[in-house]
């Protein structure tokens, strides 16, 4: 039996998306001034909204002793989380190659799994907004998009 799985996907310019979302780009963007990624020269900034309207940034954080460093969007979503409970809303990532141009930020599989299990357990969606190398922003309205498949445990509820 074939089965087929699609999703669906907005792409937006800066000046298209909600002021509450482009804060959040902004909120990412000032992240990135604390990127330490000495060894790919890749810098990614991240930044998270709760229900509440708090944001908390992150950026990703590289260290010899791999793969002991972190993703911007686990730093900023673990920052957020271990200083409160409140439902996530959405999530921005940005990043920048080695010359400084935009690049391409779409989130690793593990950031995946962990945006999905917060967006599960809290049984609301998390908004996912990616900036592409082109500076445009990809817009899904929930991040267990990017991860159909993904790993469960039971005892998560």
């Amino acid at each position: 039996m074939k089965m087929d799985l699609n999703i669906s996907y907005n792409i937006f310019e800066l000046s298209q998306l909600s002021a509450a979302d482009q804060t959040l780009v902004k909120s990412a963007e000032a992240g990135l001034a604390h990127v330490h990624a000495p060894y790919s020269n890749f810098s990614v900034g991240s930044a998270v909204r709760d229900a509440s309207g708090k944001v908390t940034a992150g950026s990703n954080q590289e260290n010899a002793a791999y793969p002991s460093g972190l993703c911007a969007e686990r730093v900023a979503i673990f920052a957020a989380k271990s200083q409160s409970k409140v439902d996530l809303e959405a999530i921005v990532v940005l990043a920048k190659n080695e010359k400084g141009e935009s690049a391409d930020a779409f989130s690793c599989g593990n950031c995946r799994q962990v945006m999905m299990e917060y967006a599960s357990i809290q049984e609301a969606p998390i908004k996912i907004i990616m900036q592409r190398k082109e500076g445009d922003f990809v817009v899904l309205d929930d991040v267990r998009f990017l991860l159909p498949f993904s790993f469960a445990s039971n005892s998560l509820k």
